[in-house]
């Protein structure tokens, strides 16, 4: 299913300015895909914990398909109708398909060290499987036209669809409360927690800018490029992919040096140096590696990220939680997207970095939250160790005192 949304990546924006539509146009059909996403997608993802992960799974496999078959024509309102379709099936993507996975894990018997590791390897494989698709779908719109990557990813998607009905069993999240009760429980979950709201905000920010860059890094390089050729921009897309493969492969040194939640606050930061040669308008080839930089800091987020915040959000309304965090990074993106005819590339990378250094801060009060919790937990059962034993005064004195 990754595959398929990595075939398409590179050539959304190249489709539509082939069909002669201008940048605040493209914007606008941006805007209707990210806008269906974080509207529409966080009632999906309530339904989806309700009524089954799997079968929200196959509906996205089913709502991509169908957005790929409007690429085929130049109406900008068909293509609106199809980025609805796209950001719905996004938000899908990046929730119900985890959430399976999750409550699967732990249903199979297997503990929560074992998910960060499934995690990294997850990424990993899903790296090499971008590089290829950047490679296939650039020889299929070299060859046969940029709606040809569009038409692999529908073949991509009717195999994982197929497979996900053969293979998946169900799972669901609390089946005993309708949608908009669940809907008010993850909103409720949200708000009252303060681990959960910092994840939110540090993801939000984080994946706001990334998604940003997906619209922007194409013009961006575009009007630096030195030669004044077509970008290849498959090649392109390839190169970030291998970065991002390089950043999951940095996961397991990581977490040998710093637990996940200290050292997500240095790739917080460094992700937004990253981008500092956009925001100050530097060459072709230094904004290039800043790309590349803040593409293994990606592919670092994301396999430490699916484990990390699978401690923090609860498993009954998890899908919905997940799509309640894509709500403010949908709504960034959007304010970019409308504003784009006049903003300029350096200052939305200038925003792009402020909103990483802000998430940097917000994953650094995380990190001291959830220590204190860990701290506060072994000293409770330190304690309840104490309690079951034969204990004397002495004892209990000892562990009031631990």
């Amino acid at each position: 299913m990754m595959t398929a949304d990595w075939l398409q990546g590179p050539y959304v924006y190249a489709l539509y300015a082939s069909y002669g539509f201008s940048k605040k146009e493209i914007g606008e059909l941006f805007i209707m895909g990210f806008g269906s996403s974080m509207l529409l997608g966080t009632c999906a993802g309530s339904l989806a914990d309700k009524y089954g992960r799997k079968a929200f799974c196959i509906m996205f496999g089913i709502t991509y398909a169908l957005s790929c078959v409007t690429k085929h024509s130049s109406d900008y309102w068909v293509l609106m109708v199809g980025r609805l379709l796209g950001g719905v099936a996004t938000s899908l993507l990046f929730s119900v398909f985890e959430s399976w996975m999750i409550a699967s894990h732990f249903k199979m018997g297997f503990n929560g060290d074992q998910l960060g590791d499934t995690f990294t390897k997850a990424y990993f494989g899903n790296s090499i499987f971008a590089i290829l698709a950047g490679v296939v779908g650039g020889f299929a719109a070299k060859n046969f036209g940029f709606v040809a990557p569009f038409d692999l990813s529908m073949v991509m998607l009717a195999i994982g669809t197929i497979a996900v009905w053969m293979t998946w069993g169900e799972n669901y999240g609390d089946t005993q409360v309708d949608a908009s009760q669940a809907f008010q429980s993850a909103l409720s979950h949200l708000t009252s927690k303060k681990e959960i709201w910092l994840v939110g905000i540090s993801q939000s920010l984080f994946e706001g800018s990334m998604y940003t860059f997906v619209f922007m890094w194409t013009p961006q390089l575009e009007e630096t490029n030195p030669t004044g050729d077509t970008l290849p921009y498959g090649t392109v897309f390839a190169i970030f992919m291998v970065s991002c493969m390089i950043g999951s492969t940095c996961v397991n040194p990581l977490g040998r040096w710093k637990p996940a939640r200290e050292y997500m606050v240095y790739v917080f930061g460094l992700a937004a140096l990253s981008l500092v040669p956009s925001a100050t308008g530097m060459g072709f080839l230094s904004q290039l590696l800043g790309f590349c930089l803040f593409e293994c800091c990606v592919g670092v987020y994301f396999p430490t990220w699916g484990s990390l915040r699978s401690t923090v959000v609860p498993e009954e309304c998890r899908s919905a939680i997940m799509n309640l965090f894509r709500v403010p990074l949908n709504l960034i993106v959007v304010l970019i997207l409308i504003n784009i005819d006049w903003l300029k590339g350096q200052q939305v990378f200038s925003m792009c970095c402020c909103g990483l250094a802000i998430s940097a801060v917000c994953q650094h009060i995380l990190s001291v939250q959830l220590a204190m919790t860990e701290t506060a937990a072994e000293g409770d059962q330190a304690m309840k160790e104490l309690m079951d034993t034969d204990t004397t005064d002495d004892d209990l004195e000892a562990g009031h005192d631990l």
